[in-house]
């Protein structure tokens, strides 16, 4: 019984971490990127970019670009200033909080997920636009934040 007690306390001892330790932080500073698919000189799948500029320890500088791709290249983009928390993100557009896009930053990239009670009334993006995805990170350089929505758009 004893050395069961001791084994338990062992176990409890290593997931908690030490006083004074954080856990991992991830600085998500940077430029992510996520490459359409191109098929006969046309890109066909979705295509994106996000950059991101850390403002202190809970706070983050966001613009957010992505494409649908051949044949409308519908498109939706923000630029926003977010809470940041574990390592993630969480933006409604028009504020309705209906329709959450959630952004979990790795080191080396950002997975983007939406999550939604009714997705006719998800606001701010067209039909089939947003999707989950995984943006690889291209650059940990502090990024220009600026309105991207005229990505692909030639004069």
């Amino acid at each position: 019984m004893r050395s069961l007690f001791i084994l338990s306390t062992f176990f409890l001892s290593q997931s908690i971490p030490p006083t004074g330790l954080l856990p991992y932080f991830i600085d998500p500073t940077g430029t992510y990127i996520l490459m359409g698919s191109v098929k006969n000189n046309r890109i066909t799948g979705h295509s994106g970019e996000i950059r991101v500029q850390l403002l202190d320890s809970h706070q983050i500088a966001l613009c957010f670009y992505i494409n649908k791709g051949y044949p409308g290249y519908e498109s939706g983009s923000f630029i926003d200033t977010l809470a940041y928390n574990d390592s993630n993100a969480r933006y409604s557009p028009g504020k309705d909080s209906s329709c959450i896009i959630l952004f979990y930053f790795h080191r080396k990239m950002v997975e983007i997920m939406e999550i939604y009670a009714d997705p006719p009334l998800c606001r701010g993006f067209a039909n089939g636009v947003l999707i989950s995805a995984v943006f690889d990170k291209t650059s940990s350089d502090k990024p220009i934040i600026q309105d991207l929505s005229a990505h692909g758009i030639s004069p």
